[in-house]
């Protein structure tokens, strides 16, 4: 047997070896949905029979950071299949390879060029940044930013009543960091709806997480240097596209949907905004159900989860960055200049390139999962739609049909999320791209 998995253990590195970074990550969050399939499928991981294909589905949705699952984690999953589940949001949110690198580098060791090159295809990261220091600078964050939003919660929680108010706030903080929108409540944070706290922690956690650890970083040396000239553009841009989302989306949901008219208007206020913090940040928490919306309130939603989140940060969509490359070429072309400029800076031909290549694969994939389930599923157009966005997008938001999908539909769903988590571009380059080097790495936006 020792012989065996030595064996095994080297063809697995030999294999790795040969593939391109891509490839790599792609395999690498594929051996982390299997690993975790494999400890959800033990007898003691759960509490009733769950048959495999939704094992997979929800394994995908954590691993992916999406939040959809076809059955209740709180009712089918012992405290150990819930601590897997925490695993698997945590690693999917942080990134592949992060966690053991940042040990490794814990131990005084060097990173291999293997391992640097996977990292360097995860993280989209600005000229100047040091990829050690920056996988170390995640995990730090991810425990401080997690423990302060635990102690939020656990209060609200114990005062609430909440069974297990502890791990309740531990699993619902992980969740919200890294996007994952899974909950231990079978209607997500609907009983929380009026709560302040417990909305503007877990939007704050999901915010965070969504901008990613280019902003926190930029944050931490401005306040460390006490300048603002830290702050780099890419951060500049990111914060700015979060913002505008978030300003267009919260007054029209605020103003338009009917469902919240009849709240007061600070908590109307609350639930538009977190209902636009969750979407945009591909989070997928509610706190009103989204099956009572409105058709434009859903495609308020369906625009924010498109656009979704920012490069290295825990969120799924197009990308914040992306988006704000595609407006300065509108931008550019209407104005009739020959240069692609944003915020007074010219945009580099090869971001371009990206933002136009990811978008294009982005939509494409999801007008195809759109016709698929169109095909084969008994439900309307829009209920579709919203699903395959929030798949896609890693959002998890549903209309309330993820439970009722037949088993081409859940494959369907699985593997969009698998893609969205992966990033659409990645997934492309892994699978026809030839050849990569460093240089075209360092160049691109591939976000995931």
């Amino acid at each position: 047997m020792h012989k065996i998995i030595i064996k095994f253990y080297e063809w697995l590195n030999h294999f790795y070896i040969k593939l391109k970074p891509t490839q790599a990550l792609m395999f690498g969050f594929l051996s982390y949905a299997i690993i975790g399939i494999i400890f959800l499928s033990l007898p003691f991981s759960r509490t009733n029979h769950v048959n495999l294909l939704d094992n997979i589905f929800n394994v995908v949705s954590a691993i992916s950071t999406t939040g959809l699952t076809t059955i209740s984690v709180a009712d089918n999953y012992t405290f150990f299949g819930q601590l897997v589940f925490v695993v698997l949001f945590q690693l999917g949110g942080i990134g592949y390879m992060t966690v053991s690198s940042f040990i490794i580098l814990a131990r005084g060791k060097e990173l291999s060029p293997i391992r640097l090159g996977i990292l360097k295809a995860e993280f989209t990261l600005p000229q100047g940044f040091d990829i050690k220091v920056f996988v170390r600078q995640i995990v730090i964050f991810s425990l401080i930013i997690e423990s302060l939003g635990v102690l939020f919660l656990w209060f609200e929680f114990r005062a609430a009543g909440i069974h297990n108010a502890l791990w309740s706030a531990i699993f619902h903080c992980v969740s919200a960091f890294a996007t994952a929108g899974f909950s231990l409540n079978n209607n997500s944070l609907e009983s929380f709806s009026d709560n302040t706290v417990v909305n503007m922690t877990i939007g704050i956690l999901a915010y965070i997480g969504a901008i990613g650890f280019i902003v926190l970083q930029d944050a931490w040396l401005s306040i460390r240097h006490r300048s603002a000239h830290y702050i780099t553009l890419t951060s500049k841009i990111i914060l700015l596209v979060t913002l505008v989302v978030f300003l267009v989306g919260t007054p029209l949901l605020f103003f338009f949907e009917p469902s919240i008219q009849t709240i007061s208007p600070y908590n109307r206020f609350l639930a538009a905004a977190f209902q636009i913090i969750t979407a945009s940040s591909t989070a997928g928490f509610n706190t009103i159900p989204i099956s009572g919306l409105t058709g434009a309130s859903l495609a308020i939603l369906i625009l924010s989860m498109i656009i979704g989140a920012s490069p290295s940060g825990t969120g799924g969509g197009i990308k914040t960055t992306s988006i704000s490359s595609l407006y300065s070429i509108l931008a550019s072309v209407v104005r009739g200049k020959c240069k692609i400029t944003f915020w007074g800076h010219e945009v580099p031909v090869a971001r371009l390139y990206t933002a136009v290549a990811s978008t294009t694969l982005y939509m494409s994939i999801l007008g195809v999962g759109v016709y698929l389930l169109c095909l084969t599923q008994p439900f309307n157009f829009l209920e579709i739609f919203f699903e395959t966005a929030s798949a896609l997008g890693t959002v998890g938001l549903s209309m309330g049909i993820t439970g009722n999908l037949n088993i081409f539909g859940k494959i369907a769903i699985t593997l969009l999320m698998f893609i969205g988590r992966v990033g659409p571009l990645t997934f492309g380059l892994s699978m026809f791209q030839k050849q990569i080097d460093d240089d075209t790495i360092k160049k691109s936006d591939l976000a995931v």
